[in-house]
């Protein structure tokens, strides 16, 4: 496998991924970093859950009211918990044998084969309130492409102030996957 730049590994942390690479095994995984603008807005709906499912019983005495509340800070709570889940779980491993991906909570291993390629993807999202001036972001998609299918592998985002580091990690990724197919096969 040819040698990687440690700029990757520093775009990587930058990323919340975090990159592990020798003779047997690749391994890139998410991080949960609570600086990370994303990780704020999951935690605002699991706070909101949590004060939506007690704060009818403080309150009201009125049942429907509470059976309300508590239905919708449930569903805040087990939103948000999935999310900080995925967030966490999302990974790509690959073996001699196999690449091993969770991506969006489903696990799927697929064996090695030579037809194997990973493309990547990059999208630029920007979010816009009225009177505030929002937020771009650079999303970098990786797929796992065999013969026709096309399968999504691995997510991430980045600042759009970032997005020169972010394409340069998604480009380093893809060549340290592709690598490790060929290696294989």
């Amino acid at each position: 496998m040819k040698t990687i730049n440690n700029d990757i590994f520093d775009i990587a942390t930058q990323a919340s991924l975090k990159i592990t690479v020798d003779n047997n095994n690749v391994d890139i995984k998410h991080k949960l970093r609570l600086g990370d603008k994303s990780i704020w807005g999951v935690l605002f709906f699991f706070f909101g859950g949590c004060l939506l499912s007690v704060a009818p019983f403080i309150k009201t005495s009125d049942t429907i009211s509470k059976i309300l509340g508590v239905t919708i800070g449930l569903l805040f709570l087990i939103v948000s918990i999935l999310s900080l889940i995925r967030q966490v779980a999302d990974r790509i491993i690959i073996t001699n044998t196999e690449i091993t991906f969770r991506y969006n909570l489903r696990r799927t291993a697929i064996p090695l084969s030579r037809h194997m390629t990973v493309e990547m993807k990059t999208e630029i999202m920007k979010i816009r309130r009225a009177g505030t001036f929002g937020s771009d972001f650079i999303v970098v998609s990786h797929y796992l492409q065999d013969l026709n299918n096309e399968i999504p592998i691995l997510k991430f985002q980045m600042d759009n102030f970032y997005a020169d580091k972010a394409r340069k990690l998604g480009n380093g990724i893809t060549q340290i996957i592709n690598d490790k197919i060929r290696q294989i096969t």
